[in-house]
């Protein structure tokens, strides 16, 4: 996975010379292509094994009654979801960029979870550091692929939260400091339930879930669409409060 030093250089690269991003993307592009082919020769024949079981449950209704005959079905049923959410991961490799008022968006999202929220009796609260617009009112990202980064985290904050919490969304500009790039900071805070410290490791991996029914899809796709815009998101979590933090390259 890349890091956060990985992240600034090839800002740094595409910056220097544009067609740095150019090469990028045709990169992904190749990767998306080669997990498309995987995932469709892989879909076919669990789409025959799928029909297979149907028809011999069909025609010999006794097999229902076999010790392992549910695992079985509950086995494939995985699998399909499981290339479905690589199906979803590979669809955030490509981005449409465009210049967007980050602090309009942010707003929006803050306004379609407020019900939800008020509903939870949990305080939802955007903080704007002074300074700062002009960073967050023309960038160039892909808005779509945003929003739904920000809101997974604050669906995932209000689902670890309850009455008398409060989730925090928090703006800043950061200037250069000691030769690292100045960037955008995007802060999702909440004082709800912690994230067990053995988990954070591993939280953004792909298919590795912690939830009950989850997929393990969520943070890895708010993982990926990040990578592509040269940002990075990290998260701490402690008994008093948990933070995703975004950072984007200016």
């Amino acid at each position: 996975m890349l890091t956060e030093t990985d992240n600034d250089r090839l800002s740094l690269l595409v910056k220097s010379n544009p067609e740095f991003d150019t090469l990028i993307k045709k990169l992904v592009d190749d990767n998306k292509q080669t997990t498309s082919m995987f995932v469709h020769e892989l879909r076919n024949p669990l789409t025959l094994m799928k029909g297979t079981l149907q028809y011999i449950e069909q025609k010999h209704p006794e097999t229902k009654e076999f010790k392992y005959w549910n695992q079985l079905q509950e086995l494939v049923y995985d699998m399909e979801h499981m290339m479905a959410d690589a199906s979803m991961l590979n669809v955030c490799n490509s981005l449409l960029k465009e210049k967007h008022d980050l602090i309009e968006l942010v707003k929006t999202i803050k306004s379609n979870f407020m019900p939800q929220a008020a509903n939870q009796q949990v305080e939802l609260i955007l903080d704007i550091a002074e300074g700062c617009e002009e960073y967050f009112n023309s960038y160039l990202c892909d808005s779509t692929r945003m929003k739904q980064v920000l809101s997974n985290l604050v669906k995932n904050a209000l689902e670890a939260t309850t009455a008398g919490n409060f989730i925090k969304i928090s703006l800043s500009y950061k200037p250069e400091i000691d030769q690292v790039p100045p960037k955008l900071s995007i802060q999702i805070s909440n004082n709800g339930l912690p994230i067990p410290e053995d988990i954070i490791a591993t939280i953004f991996v792909p298919f590795v879930t912690y939830k009950k029914g989850g997929t393990g899809i969520g943070l890895a796709v708010v993982k990926r669409i990040i990578d592509l815009h040269y940002g990075s998101v990290s998260v701490t979590s402690n008994d008093d409060l948990t933070s995703f933090l975004i950072l984007l390259p200016v």
